[in-house]
């Protein structure tokens, strides 16, 4: 047995004051009847039984808990028993281990799924064990069954869960697969012609407005997720001029749109007229750490351009924000550089950080937008069809979204911490605001500013981090 080592700066972040569960996931649905629990069991210690990762527990401070940080024990090995557990979505989804004799297809629907994914995302991990679970789900849908890994935040960041599941499937990454987090080192709005919107003024590191809550009532975790129009995705990304536009910026113009419908008239909400800050994850590995499993993530705090009324100024000022507070301008390096000095005056200083950059004001919308690899992919013939990303429930007054790809299948999650039953409502008008981006007027191909040709423009290489973050932080951007 070896000793317990300290938790990374970033890692002692998600162990921070923040009252949530810190839990991380990725659901995989696939089509046809679910593998029986043994064999699943038996894949997973052969392609993961030896990564350290999976065998660390996670133990709380030591006296005095107030000064001292969190600690990492390594484990021999981890029981696949205990992390490999099986529920029937609709008979009883909160159940933790179902016996192998009772391995056969289950019936269930998307509500029974989609509560059974809010659970395991609002609900912490038990402690004692490496805080991962891998569920296999039994009545996902009609002629479906799902994969979901969740795991602590400190443990596996959203890069680490595409990881993990990808090398648990059958498939190998195609060919063309882009590893960039959508931050653009391009002039300011340049490609998007004399008459948009300019980038806004730095931020700064204060306040910003919060999303409003009724009084009396207390805000409750709420998941929802729903499938996307590829053909509305695509046609977004071709509604800017130039380079077209990442799936962040589509994701944020979009999400400055749904809260708009969702919560009313931006300036009644408290704290205006300051911004409304949203932030995306950055993944901060080297090409050469591309598999490496951990939390090695910062974040991007931009403005999102909530008092726009037009969709496409929404989009253009997405645009102008991302290139203003991107890479070559201090971006993520912003954030990294403020947790390594807390960590300077110890893990008492980090998790005050934590706590204080989580409050509804500071940074209450959290968009998260990334591509599966290509593939195909399988679990024992049995092809893969979407994948669900299952990002955190943040702190109270907050909302998270998460846009995946996978071969063209464009899946749409939310996660709120405000009104109860506020997931299903955010996510349809998120939805909606895909379409009316899609229905702008985009450049005929071959005119100036417009793209060369029908599709989807590729991004430019200038100004983007090496690696994009996979998942659930914990997702990773494009």
């Amino acid at each position: 047995m070896e000793k317990s080592t300290a938790l990374s700066p970033v890692e002692e972040v998600h162990c921070g004051a923040r009252g949530v569960p810190e839990t991380v996931g990725m659901a995989a649905l696939f089509t046809g009847g679910p593998p029986r629990a043994d064999a699943l069991r038996a894949r997973v210690v052969e392609r993961w039984g030896h990564l350290p990762r999976l065998r660390r527990v996670l133990l709380p401070p030591a006296p005095p808990a107030r000064l001292r940080g969190h600690r990492w024990l390594p484990l021999d090995r981890f029981d696949a028993r205990r992390h490999v557990t099986v529920v029937n979505a609709v008979v009883n989804a909160a159940v933790d281990t179902v016996a192998d004799a009772a391995d056969s297809p289950g019936s269930g629907d998307g509500a029974a799924f989609t509560a059974l994914l809010g659970r395991l995302v609002t609900r912490a991990l038990p402690a004692g064990l490496p805080p991962w679970r891998l569920t296999l789900v039994r009545g996902a849908g009609r002629g479906r069954f799902a994969v979901v890994l969740t795991a602590h935040h400190a443990l596996l960041d959203g890069r680490s869960l595409e990881t993990l599941l990808s090398h648990l499937f059958d498939g190998t990454p195609g060919r063309g697969v882009r590893r960039g987090t959508g931050v653009r080192a391009v002039g300011a709005l340049g490609a998007a012609g004399p008459d948009r919107p300019r980038p806004p003024a730095a931020p700064g590191a204060g306040p910003g407005r919060a999303l409003p809550l009724p009084p009396g009532l207390r805000p409750r975790p709420d998941l929802a997720w729903t499938e996307v129009d590829a053909d509305a995705v695509r046609a977004a990304r071709r509604a800017l001029p130039g380079l077209g536009a990442t799936l962040n910026e589509v994701l944020l113009a979009a999400a400055a749109g749904a809260l708009r419908t969702v919560h009313g008239d931006p300036d009644r909400w408290p704290g205006a007229p300051r911004p409304l800050y949203g932030s995306f994850p950055v993944d901060l590995r080297t090409p050469q750490e591309d598999r490496m499993l951990g939390t090695a993530v910062s974040a991007v705090r931009v403005p999102l351009p909530v008092t726009a009324a037009d969709p496409a100024e929404r989009l253009a000022a997405c645009r102008g924000a991302l290139a203003a507070f991107g890479p070559l301008r201090g971006g993520a390096d912003t954030v990294r550089r403020a947790v390594g000095a807390a960590a300077l005056l110890g893990p008492w200083a980090v998790r005050l950080l934590a706590s204080l950059s989580c409050s509804p004001g500071f940074c209450p919308v959290t968009c998260l937008a990334f591509g599966w690899p290509r593939g195909p992919w399988s679990l024992d013939g049995r092809p893969l069809e979407r994948i669900v990303p299952l990002p955190p429930v943040l702190a109270p007054g907050t909302v998270c979204l998460a846009l995946t790809d996978y071969a063209g299948a464009y899946t749409l999650t939310a996660v709120t911490h405000t009104l109860p039953g506020g997931a299903r409502p955010l996510a349809g008008a998120l939805t909606r605001e895909l379409a009316l981006l899609a229905r702008w007027p985009e450049p005929a191909p071959g005119a100036p500013g417009g793209p060369a040709r029908p599709g989807p423009a590729r991004m430019s290489c200038a100004g983007r981090f090496a690696g994009a973050i996979r998942g659930t932080r914990n997702g990773p951007p494009r």
